[in-house]
């Protein structure tokens, strides 16, 4: 049985006052004095509890100054109701919460790996573009995608390099029904789980916190385009309304 070190418990207590509003974004939280007074601890272990809380994303330090609470913006993708024609999810988000979003991309043509073929029923090895993008919401990496999309559906077509990824570009339904290929079905499976190393490098992830896993497939009978697309669990809220119908009671 494993046994939480006291630095790691005096942290528990701070983030729950963080979660709690008792300590709001922008205030500052106890000193190593302070701490080191209200739990009888060493300097050393007030200080490890204190960069632990830094670690995890909730608290910024200023030299000579202490470590304040951080400021916590939440990002909302809608799950429920994102897809359809003409909808430009991202541009309908980020217009909603009022953040901005800049996004870069890295295309490629590759041959599918099993993992690919099997998405996007292909057999190993067929080519399939892919895409990776970087999302930047108000200047941080909160989102990264891999998309890909067989190539024997659209090579030689407007649409065989694909989209950079611009949330004022056409989106995956729009694209293929220019082509004349009609998108019926978009399914989608979330997952959370930790981030890798080079997920944590990359965007910035403190320790601890984990990452939504979203598996996107499009399909016009068949899959037509694939992704995994990985969001950092302490920025972005998943959110799903539905509009329940109520039964006429006269009828």
């Amino acid at each position: 049985m494993s046994v939480t070190p006291l630095y790691g418990k005096i942290a528990d207590d701070l983030r729950q006052m963080i979660i709690s509003g008792d300590l709001a974004p922008g205030d500052r939280l106890p000193s190593e004095r302070e701490i080191c007074e209200r739990y009888g601890v060493s300097h050393a272990v007030a200080r490890q509890a204190i960069a632990y809380i830094r670690q995890q994303g909730l608290a910024v330090s200023h030299q000579g100054k202490g470590s304040f609470v951080s400021e916590r913006r939440e990002y909302f993708r809608n799950i429920g109701s994102r897809y359809g024609r003409g909808f430009k999810p991202n541009l309908r988000e980020s217009e909603e919460g009022g953040w901005t979003t800049h996004v870069t991309s890295e295309f490629s043509q590759i041959q599918a790996t099993d993992y690919i073929a099997s998405r996007l029923d292909l057999s190993p090895g067929e080519m399939v573009t892919q895409v990776i993008y970087r999302w930047l919401t108000d200047g941080e990496v909160t989102e990264k995608s891999i998309q890909w999309e067989p190539l024997n559906l659209i090579k030689g077509t407007p649409i065989e390099t694909p989209s950079s990824g611009d949330i004022n570009q056409p989106d995956v339904l729009t694209r293929f029904d220019s082509i004349g290929i009609h998108v019926d079905e978009v399914k989608e499976e979330i997952r959370t789980r930790m981030p890798t190393p080079e997920e944590m490098q990359e965007m910035r992830i403190p320790v601890g916190v984990p990452v939504f896993e979203i598996q996107r497939t499009h399909l016009s009978f068949v899959p037509v385009e694939t992704a995994i697309i990985v969001l950092r669990g302490d920025k972005w809220v998943l959110r799903n309304n539905q509009v329940v119908p109520v039964e006429n009671e006269s009828a």
